[in-house]
């Protein structure tokens, strides 16, 4: 890779104006405990303990784009209720432009929301999900107003993207309306439609996936062939097509007829979640060519953008400076995080309604014991963030011949444990001080204490942010000291 040109490259995303069109939905996490069986009904009764919210579907595209540092702007509709000013605050937060959003007279906001019920001893599963009813194409006043608000904000920016995710926003006049606007302004159009790619007629780039390609098509992509007649199909429609495949990678095919793969750029072991990652590599290819970019180098940075979402649970967004580490850093795991990197990284994931579990220790000798005890730690939230001691406070701790493995060493194994998000090195023989600097919402123990038994500043920097503190079980007679000690009997 290039680094000089990529590092360029990333460097103009700053100066694009990219608007967005499309379904907007509200994505809602409720967290609680179930706490009985109702006396009125044979259903569980569901104690809320708190709710997190983020844009998703179109509006998860658009916070993509304002997190790799574009101007942002967002044109789709909500409904005359509570779940509109929610989803108006979070585009807020985002850096998202809302004054493009036409308020729907009849409907809902759409809104998709997931309950999670467990406690902070035992580990959270989703026990409902919950719908808005599943909409239909908007017309009338409202679909006037859409185009309006597309033709006044066009002169403004560099890009229109797209985003058809229930056949609602993207009726074939807004389609038509961006084309139009597009040859007007000179503009870069964007597409992603989940069933109707070969409508989007005139638009510059199509970025599906290769089942999407398929359905938009009416091929039935199953093998390297029917993949390639389905892209070939797709420039009868539109200009150049970008189709995302999984562990795959990109596979780019150009007007001039060539066809081309770019190759993921993350560790199949390393993927979490792959929902929302899409959205991901439609802003990355966007900002990319709006930067002056070729459709190769928009593939590249995709790959990147999208290799650092799947390595997170949930939908997220990628911001710029992420994935800059993502491309140009070759020092430690990607997972290693300074603690000032960290605790911007755990902000951004908490602004998108993630729950983050802190835990820590020494790792010298991983066993089952460790791995165990990291996957329950990992259950309670949506991401684990482990604080490991550095050289210098394991030898306070342990004795001058600990660790037995480095820091760095040790950073890179926990980094490959799938049910670790991030991982951070600390000097003190406590963690106190980075807790209280990063305030995880849980903060995971392991071993035979009971909360009047932990360190108690522990307990008491925790709470006073309104943290969880979860006590978890050991696998008796596991432990680095043992295993060492064994060692070391055996080998007289």
């Amino acid at each position: 890779m290039d680094t000089a040109h990529y590092r360029e490259l990333l460097a103009r995303f700053s100066k694009a104006r990219v608007l967005v069109v499309g379904d907007i939905y509200l994505d809602e996490n409720v967290y609680g405990v179930v706490t009985g069986v109702s006396l009125e009904a044979p259903i569980p009764i569901y104690e809320v303990h708190e709710r997190k919210h983020n844009p998703g579907a179109a509006g998860n595209a658009a916070c993509n784009v304002a997190a790799l540092g574009a101007k942002t702007y967002m044109v789709g509709y909500v409904g005359n209720d509570v779940n509109a000013d929610i989803v108006r605050k979070e585009f807020a937060v985002r850096n998202v432009d809302t004054s493009g959003l036409v308020v729907h007279p009849t409907r809902a906001t759409n809104t998709y929301g997931k309950l999670r019920a467990g406690g902070f001893n035992i580990p959270t599963q989703e026990i409902l999900r919950t719908d808005t009813p599943t909409p239909v194409f908007v017309e009338g006043q409202v679909e006037d107003q859409i185009i309006a608000n597309i033709r006044a904000r066009a002169k403004d920016v560099d890009a229109i993207i797209v985003t058809d995710q229930v056949k609602s926003v993207a009726t074939r006049r807004v389609l038509d309306a961006v084309v139009e606007c597009a040859k007007q302004h000179k503009l870069i159009t964007v597409g992603d439609s989940r069933g109707r790619a070969g409508e989007f007629h005139g638009f510059d780039v199509m970025v599906p996936n290769d089942r999407e390609a398929g359905i938009g098509t009416d091929i039935d992509v199953v093998d390297e062939e029917s993949l390639n007649a389905a892209g070939k199909a797709l420039l009868k429609v539109c200009k150049n097509a970008a189709v995302t495949r999984g562990q795959h990678g990109i596979r780019v095919f150009s007007a001039d007829g060539s066809i081309a793969d770019f190759p993921t750029q993350v560790d199949p072991a390393a993927v979490v979640d792959v929902t929302g990652a899409g959205d991901t590599v439609t802003a990355a290819v966007t900002v990319s060519l709006v930067a002056g970019g070729t459709l190769h180098d928009a593939a590249v940075v995709g790959n990147y953008a999208a290799g650092v979402a799947v390595a997170q649970r949930g939908v997220v967004t990628v911001p710029i400076a992420q994935l800059e580490r993502a491309m140009f850093s070759a020092s430690g795991p990607a997972k290693l995080k300074s603690l000032d990197d960290l605790q911007i990284e755990l902000e951004r994931l908490r602004g998108e309604g993630k729950r983050i579990v802190w835990t820590n220790g020494c790792f010298d000798i991983l066993h089952v014991g460790h791995i165990s005890y990291l996957q329950r730690a990992a259950a309670l939230g949506d991401l684990l963030v482990v604080g490991l001691n550095s050289d210098a406070s394991v030898r306070k701790l342990k004795g001058p011949d600990r660790p037995i493995i480095d820091e760095m060493e040790r950073a890179f194994v926990l980094s490959a444990l799938e049910c670790i998000g991030l991982v951070t090195i600390f000097d003190d023989e406590s963690p106190l001080e980075v807790i209280k600097q990063l305030k995880p919402d849980i903060y995971a123990k392991g071993g035979d204490y009971t909360i009047d038994t932990i360190v108690q500043p522990e307990r008491k920097a925790v709470e006073s942010y309104g943290g969880k503190i979860a006590i978890l079980p050991v696998v008796e007679g596991r432990s680095t000291t043992s295993i060492i000690s064994r060692i070391a009997k055996d080998g007289k």
